[in-house]
């Protein structure tokens, strides 16, 4: 059991031991790699640790010159952008302040509980309740001078509500800790008046509404990520559009312009009486022109630039589309609007017919404008999943996808 919970300690130091150099060093690996050098560092850390014990009759300033030099091997392994002296000296400087800490939470917990150091480290529960208090403590502060030590590297500004926040941030684990420190007084049997027993009551309610309040905070802040994840795919999809609608004007105009050329040439062969070359060039022609030419054509210029557009793709991909339209001139909704919901329909209806490999591949869209204005994207495609009435992406990171669909329903 002792072997155990020293592992566990050393997890911990190992790990603020690297949450630390965040602050000042950049990984030199972004996955698994990292992970496996601080899985590496937490064993020789603990390896340091037996050998002072079995070989060295606990002998401690071995003991720490090993630490250090496994966290410094490591650690030099694992972050770059940093010299080998800084990083020798920041390794010196965390080991000092843990170190520091774990000397006052001990005194505090001898004073608290009328012992010598001595006796408190013979009785094992009181030894376990100090391990759990200053361990949590440890990771919290360095977790936390990480995370400010980031944000002033990044030069972001704090709101004032982020500064009030923080209060609240701080609320439970210091319930916590006054709560760890109230019971190694209990445990080492000693009495606590009502008042002190009624504070712990109203701080851990503080505490408990401190985190719900925080949790909708929480949710909040995800709404509106999730808001502005939706914006930024708008945002691409409308600037898809208009490169592929330049593009597409670009390669109309170059069909036009050598459509003008073949022209001149068979007037020329006509009027030369040329008849044979005439129709043997028209026949050549004929075989080169091998891309279907889309006119969609519903008087509304930006439907027409859009609905061409993606039959162009989807004609590229080998899909056979086709459109029902009629007079869209009229339309009163809001362009963008309309260009987002269209875009949003056709990429998922190509998209699915790209999955589709069992057979013909089609899309046929309806967009009719009478008394109400109809739409309908229909399209090849493989069975799909619904739940909750929603269809879940497929695509990695689903958390940076599946917004075609919101979007649409925000728009209808």
């Amino acid at each position: 059991m002792d072997a155990l919970i020293s592992l566990v300690y050393t997890i911990i130091d190992s790990v603020c031991v690297c949450l630390f150099l965040d602050a000042f060093a950049s990984h030199r690996w972004r996955n698994h790699r990292f992970l496996v050098g601080v899985i590496v560092q937490t064993i020789l850390m603990y390896a340091s640790i037996e050998f002072s014990v079995i070989a060295l009759n606990r002998n401690q300033i071995v003991k720490i010159l090993l630490i250090l030099l496994s966290c410094f091997i490591v650690a030099r392994t694992l972050y770059e952008n940093i010299s080998g002296r800084f990083l020798l000296f920041l390794i010196v400087v965390e080991y000092l302040l843990t170190y520091s800490l774990s000397f006052a939470v001990g005194m505090l917990a001898n004073s608290v509980c009328g012992m010598d150091a001595q006796t408190f480290q013979a009785d094992k529960a009181l030894s376990l309740i100090y391990g759990i208090s200053y361990y949590s403590a440890e990771l919290f502060i360095i977790a936390l001078f990480r995370k400010m030590m980031l944000q002033r590297m990044g030069n972001r500004p704090r709101s004032d509500a982020q500064h009030s926040q923080l209060i609240l941030y701080f609320l439970f684990p210091c319930a916590s800790f006054v709560m760890l420190v109230i019971l190694l007084y209990v445990t080492s049997g000693h009495n606590i008046e009502e008042f002190v027993s009624a504070g712990c009551c109203i701080l851990i309610f503080i505490s408990n509404v401190a985190v719900l309040f925080l949790l909708e905070r929480m949710e909040y802040a995800a709404s509106e990520r999730e808001q502005l994840l939706m914006l930024n795919q708008q945002i691409q999809l409308q600037s898809k559009n208009m490169t592929s609608a330049s593009e597409l004007y670009s390669a109309q105009r170059k069909k036009v312009h050598d459509f003008r050329a073949h022209l001149n040439i068979l007037n020329q062969l006509m009027k030369n009486q040329e008849y044979s070359a005439a129709e043997e060039y028209l026949e050549k022609i004929t075989e080169q022109q091998t891309d279907r030419l889309f006119l969609v054509n519903t008087h509304h210029p930006i439907l027409d630039a859009l609905f061409n557009t993606k039959a162009a793709e989807a004609t590229q991909k080998k899909i056979s589309i086709d459109f029902e339209v009629n007079d869209l001139s009229n339309l009163p909704f809001d362009v963008s609007d309309m260009v987002v919901l269209l875009s949003n329909l056709l990429d998922n209806a190509i998209e699915a017919c790209q999955q589709y490999d069992k057979g013909d591949k089609a899309i046929h869209v309806m967009a009719v404008a009478q008394q109400d204005f109809f739409i309908s994207v229909r399209n090849t495609s493989e069975p799909v999943v619904i739940i909750s009435g929603s269809i879940p992406t497929t695509k990695p990171e689903p958390q940076m996808h599946g917004f075609g669909l919101a979007n649409i329903r925000l728009i209808l």
